[in-house]
């Protein structure tokens, strides 16, 4: 492994290399002392991996610009490599860090990018770490190669692409990508990062019992002390007034438990009455059309709403309107929406799939199997607990996302996981 080279300027970017602007400058303040200081040390050269920034593409495409950005602003140099045009879209703007983006055929499941393979290997000799982001692309595959071809270490972080749903889906497709490539780069990494204990321990059910890191993912917490008003969203669905909203937030799919959630709130709501449940989120495998069917059977179509991809100012919005988040999942590293709804006080119901039992035993909410009659008792006994509880729950789901998953906490652990890799620790 070659050794620790002197800092060379990135050159040119599009947009500041430090964070300037007020939203910045009060993430950097936020930061413990013990970070602040982290720009008094050498500046490290970061490049992150990852297929798309499109927020269609869920938790990922959030969690790796807010890490990047966290990190610039403490002094460190960050770039983005991502695709860009049709199902990737577009990257957003990131603060602080230049976004590289390759034109990928929209055919290519895999991503595979000509523009992106000529250069990768430039961007990663130019860098001190390279992390790799999610599992089974063509970035992977041409970025492992670069990365041991010219002596650079790599951290990979799966984002919940190990947990047993997601590695066994879709298996025919992944055991090619394994044999050509995905297997060698797991095994070659200077460290596999995973986002919480379970998937840790699924790692090493898979035979990767060494060079683990846990450390969540993060957001910043105080930009949940107030959330907008959803006058408009209630406007746009005038079928929520009077109730109560239990929503569930992210893509629709199998994996994030729509199905016991909904077969939850049928058992539900003939009793709760005042109740309604808000699915926000794009569909994925096309199965909304049958839960809307299963709904109409149910003659509960005026008890749901599908409000589709909402912006994520809509997302806050829906969530200072929201009494419950309902996430049973059946398969997670560390989901955004359920960090999300603690960050704005909100309770959450959601499976032990989830891999965060801590919001049990903090009081934050419930975590039960993903399975219909466990999710409904659960639901049924949150439901009629009564305003004052639900109200003490979300006083502790706050509490929970600022001890343990706000970014200034955690920034520091990412840091000395990359000091650690760049020195060959």
């Amino acid at each position: 492994m070659s050794k620790r080279r002197p800092h060379v300027s990135y050159g040119p970017v599009q947009g500041p290399v430090t964070l300037t602007n007020h939203a910045a400058a009060t993430r950097n303040e936020a930061l413990p002392d013990t970070y602040r200081a982290a720009t008094l040390r050498p500046t490290m050269k970061i490049l992150h991996v990852v297929q798309s920034l499109s927020p269609e593409w869920g938790g990922i495409a959030r969690v790796v610009p807010m890490l990047a950005s966290g990190l610039c602003s403490a002094g460190d140099n960050c770039r983005i490599a991502t695709l860009s045009g049709g199902r990737y879209g577009s990257p957003p703007h990131v603060s602080g860090v230049e976004v590289l983006t390759f034109a990928a055929p929209d055919s290519s499941r895999l991503g595979r990018s000509s523009d992106f393979a000529r250069r990768i290997g430039d961007l990663v000799r130019d860098a001190d770490v390279v992390h790799l982001h999610g599992l089974w692309t063509g970035q992977n595959w041409a970025t492992g190669k670069a990365a041991r071809r010219a002596g650079r270490p790599y951290i990979m972080t799966p984002h919940s692409m190990m947990m047993p749903w997601a590695w066994k889906r879709s298996r025919w497709k992944k055991l090619p990508a394994g044999l050509l490539f995905e297997h060698a780069n797991l095994r070659r990494a200077a460290c596999l990062h995973a986002l919480a204990d379970g998937e840790a321990e699924h790692m090493r059910r898979l035979g990767f019992n060494d060079r683990i890191t846990v450390i969540p993912n993060g957001l910043h917490v105080a930009e949940y002390d107030r959330l907008p008003a959803a006058d408009g969203l209630e406007a746009r669905y005038p079928q929520w007034k009077g109730h109560k909203l239990l929503v569930m937030i992210g893509r629709i799919s199998p994996q994030k438990g729509i199905v016991p959630g909904m077969q939850a709130c049928f058992d539900n709501f003939p009793v709760a009455k005042d109740w309604h449940l808000v699915v926000a989120g794009p569909d994925e495998f096309g199965i909304r059309r049958m839960l809307e069917a299963a709904i109409t059977r149910k003659g509960m179509t005026e008890r749901v709403t599908f409000t589709g991809m909402l912006a994520p100012e809509e997302v806050r919005a829906l969530l200072g309107r929201a009494s419950l988040l309902i996430q049973p999942s059946l398969s997670e590293g560390l989901s955004m929406s359920i960090l999300e709804a603690l960050a704005a006080g909100v309770p959450v119901l959601i499976s032990d799939a989830c891999n965060m039992p801590e919001v049990q035993s903090a009081g934050a909410g419930r975590v039960v199997a993903p399975l219909r009659a466990a999710v409904a008792k659960a639901l049924r006994e949150i439901v009629s607990a009564g305003e004052e509880a639900l109200r003490e729950m979300g006083r502790r789901a706050r509490a929970l996302a600022r001890e343990k998953y706000d970014w200034a906490a955690l920034l520091p652990k990412y840091r000395e996981m990359y000091e650690r890799v760049a020195a060959g620790r």
